[in-house]
């Protein structure tokens, strides 16, 4: 690129004085001498370049505004060619950085050091320093202060408009630009923060030349904090795309519709009201309706309906994302997750991986995998953490599964920390406090992007560790925020187990407690269930059946757990001991109680269980020793419920003998949140849970019994159950006589009718 225009002498330099002298001189008029200062300043005190400047305004008809980006990109395209006093190096550097608002020296350096060898022909810039010192005491570098960045380097806007456009009708000029696209994006991709200037000045070159490639890449690097950063830019580079690059590109799609439905519904406002329209049409539920062509059917890489990698990876974050979802919509998490962590270690920006291994971390967790997905939550925290861009979902959602996952799998202490830290406001809703817009987290709108992966996690998790608190209102508040959240997904499957649980331990009534349980089954929403929470379904209803002294009803939930969920350990132990059956009680918790399969938690219900099932034989000792160790087992887990699921009856007795053990100044100590003393503590567990039975009054029937209702219940006459069990006809009358006497009737009608009512007799 030439310096010199068209055989014209160089445009020096002039001091302001000159300059103003120059301009009046030349016939453009009298200048107003504050328009003179900032026409001096943008034009680097070229009054040649300024003169142009000046007849181009007054030809077209329009008022000079030298610090408008508008303007300056305008009236240069009626301006001759700038004439600089620097070299073709120096001019090809001021080029470059003409392509840039302000800039960092560090950011500056960087691209010099890229791009400045297209426009040189290989030769590049072996001094990139000294360039600055040059540019900058020529005048085509001015620096300014800013209280977050420090010091920053700028091309004044008429010049840096002229080089901008001079370089667009060069030859290599294109690929210049191409390159520096590629080192700043790169930089995005790298280090995980991004500049908002930085970013809107490559969003603007990006758009305006037709780099879609990189375009996308930048929406791999940042993602729809875009509009929380650079909310005008982010709404002007993406709205209206050509419509080929929409065919082709799908992430460039999903981030069109986004920008012009923002843009429509703020009205091209001030930024505040972008940033609002963003989050709310990321809201519960919206986003998922942008997502192009969600896949559930077919496996990783299987699909053809978008672009694929070779390696079978769709080949950006966009495409991974509606995968991965289709997958876990389909119940296929595991799929999911492994689609996840394959694609994660093929993208190149910290963000784009960071977002993938969230959806991963929480695949990881519907497949019960507790302990991998909190893994790889706490590797992309620290990161996220880094990189946070307030109103942004990434950190608060790994803050809040991590919550919620931790809350599940036992590890309370981690579970608390992250609750804590989700507690701290952020500046969003710190400013919405002060507005009344953003008041607190259970009554107002979201403040974040993609509020759906962030706020049900996080109201699961305070619910669950208020329940082992026994801080019932709080429990009560979140389940109530929980229940009128509009969008759940398969997390809905904790509505029905928090609201079980809080009515064993509050509800007056059985009739309240029957209430709750059949009530409960309206939460169900979308979503194919995993295992897992299919188990948290079965859990919560074997719990109240349990409860109400149903225990077939119960054993038929029991029965649908998984093989390997503990919970059926503990629910067969616990309803043992409802049954009376309280030898066979402490012989089973004896077996598994040390078994390695056992949860620390289900450790500590075995251990309360077993002491009330000793109390009820009468070797008290034994049973104070027991619940002793139950109550230190449930300060350790950091959880009262395998304390308060005992019978009301055996609870308070056991308390009453522990009361003066130490254990309970160490239960306090971990419960003080909750508790003052000790005493408030027991007392809370004297009076809590008071309808769950102690002892079940519908028969127990064993494997004979149950036998003989089926075969009753086949129809089949005496003499064809005879047959059946190859017994004498009399033998099974007598068995007849005492199962009828066993339910308090005298028939066979009335018999299974009990039966059918007592859940031994189903569809």
């Amino acid at each position: 690129m030439s310096s010199k225009a068209e055989g014209k002498a160089y445009d020096p330099r002039l001091s302001l004085g000159d300059f103003i002298v120059e301009l009046e001189s030349s016939g453009v008029g009298p200048v107003d001498s504050e328009l003179c200062h900032l026409l001096w300043t943008e034009c680097a005190g070229r009054a040649r370049f300024a003169e142009a400047v000046l007849r181009a305004a007054a030809t077209a008809g329009v008022t000079v505004d030298p610090g408008s980006a508008a303007f300056a990109d305008w009236v240069v395209e009626l301006c001759p060619r700038l004439s600089l006093e620097l070299g073709a190096g120096d001019t090809a550097a001021a080029s470059v950085l003409a392509q840039l608002s302000a800039v960092s020296e560090t950011t500056a350096l960087r691209a010099l050091t890229a791009v400045a060898d297209d426009l040189l022909g290989g030769i590049g810039v072996n001094d990139p320093e000294g360039v600055l010192v040059r540019l900058h005491s020529s005048g085509i570098l001015t620096c300014a202060e800013d209280q977050v960045r420090g010091s920053l380097l700028q091309v004044p806007s008429l010049i840096a408009a002229k080089l901008r456009h001079e370089l667009a009708t060069t030859a290599g000029g294109g690929s210049a630009v191409a390159a520096l696209l590629e080192v700043l994006i790169e930089h995005m991709e790298s280090a995980g923060t991004v500049e908002p200037e930085l970013l809107s000045d490559v969003l603007i070159v990006a758009r305006h030349g037709g780099y879609w490639t990189q375009l996308l890449r930048v929406t791999e690097a940042v993602g729809i904090p875009m509009f929380l950063l650079t909310p005008r830019t982010a709404c002007t580079a993406f709205r209206l795309l050509p419509p080929k690059t929409r065919a082709n590109w799908p992430g460039l799609e999903f981030f069109g519709t986004l920008a012009e439905d923002i843009d429509a519904d703020s009205a091209a406002a001030d930024p505040a009201r972008i940033r609002a329209a963003a989050i709310r049409h990321t809201g519960p539920g919206l986003l998922r309706s942008r997502l192009p062509g969600i896949l559930g059917a077919s496996a990783p890489g299987e699909d053809e309906s978008g672009e694929i990698r070779p390696d079978g990876l769709p080949v950006d974050v966009v495409g991974t994302v509606r995968q991965m979802i289709g997958l876990a919509d389909s119940g296929r998490h595991g799929d999911a997750a492994e689609l996840g962590i394959r694609a994660a270690a093929k993208m190149p920006s910290v963000r784009g991986r960071s977002v993938v291994r969230l959806l991963t971390a929480i695949a990881l967790h519907h497949a019960a995998q507790s302990r991998r997905a909190l893994s790889l939550l706490n590797e992309i925290e620290g990161p996220a953490r880094a990189g946070h861009i307030d109103g942004d979902f990434l950190l608060p959602a790994i803050i809040a599964w991590t919550a919620l996952i931790s809350a599940v799998s036992g590890d309370c202490e981690r579970a608390d920390a992250h609750l804590a830290s989700a507690a701290e406001p952020s500046e969003t809703s710190r400013v919405g406090a002060g507005t009344g817009s953003v008041a607190g987290r259970s009554e107002t709108p979201p403040s974040v992007i993609i509020d759906e992966h962030v706020t049900p996690p996080l109201r699961i998790a305070a619910a669950l560790r208020a329940l082992d608190r026994l801080d019932l209102e709080r429990a009560q508040a979140e389940f109530d925020a929980l229940s009128a959240y509009p969008e759940l997904r398969t997390l809905w499957v904790y509505l029905p187990l928090i609201a079980r649980t809080l009515a064993v331990l509050s509800a007056k009534s059985e009739s309240g407690l029957l209430f709750v349980n059949d009530d409960a089954e309206r939460y169900r929403d979308s979503g194919v269930l995993s295992a897992a929470e299919k188990d948290l379904l079965a859990f919560g209803r074997s719990t109240v059946f349990i409860a109400l002294g149903q225990l077939r009803w119960a054993e038929l939930d029991r029965e649908r757990l998984s093989p390997a969920c503990d919970a059926r350990i503990v629910l067969d132990v616990r309803s043992k001991l409802v049954a009376g059956r309280n030898d066979e009680a402490i012989a089973c918790a004896d077996t598994w109680f040390y078994h390695r399969s056992l949860s620390p938690r289900s450790r500590a219900e075995l251990a309360a269980i077993r002491a009330a099932a000793k109390l009820r034989t009468g070797d008290e000792a034994a049973a104070q020793s027991d619940f002793m160790m139950a109550v230190s087992l449930s300060t350790w887990v950091s959880s009262l419920l395998p304390l308060a699921l005992l019978p009301l009856t055996d609870r308070s007795r056991l308390v009453d003998l522990t009361a003066d053990s130490p254990v309970w100044a160490e239960a306090a100590s971990e419960f003080a949140a909750t508790f003052a003393s000790p005493a408030q503590l027991r007392e809370r567990l004297r009076r809590i849970g008071p309808v769950s039975v102690d002892l079940a009054e519908a028969p127990q029937l064993n494997a004979g019994e149950a036998q003989l209702i089926d075969l009753l219940a086949r129809g089949l006459s005496v003499a064809e159950i005879a047959g059946e069990l190859q017994q004498v006809t009399g033998t099974v009358k007598n068995r007849l006589s005492a199962l009828y006497r066993k339910f308090g009737v005298s028939n066979r009608a009335d018999v299974l009718s009990r039966a059918r009512s007592l859940g031994y007799l189903t569809q």
